[in-house]
């Protein structure tokens, strides 16, 4: 795999955590598991985690030295 992030479908069957898509890991590697609020609707899930990551986008997009690709 060579990106950075992949983000696959799970769920937690009681004993253990299990991806909902076919996908090759090797063994030992690091993986981040977020723990959706199960009361909440899906659209609700996406417009939370969006709202959540707006200022990190912001910082990354909205600065001075990106200003210089918009000339282009």
């Amino acid at each position: 795999m060579n990106t950075i992030l992949t983000t696959v479908p799970a769920h937690f069957d009681g004993v253990q955590i299990r991806l909902d898509a076919d996908i090759e890991l090797r063994p030992n590697v690091s993986l981040l598991v977020t723990i959706l609020d199960e009361t909440l609707p899906d659209q609700a899930l996406v417009w939370n985690a969006m709202k959540t990551t707006e200022a990190a986008f912001a910082r990354a997009w909205d600065n001075a030295e990106d200003a210089a690709y918009d000339a282009l």
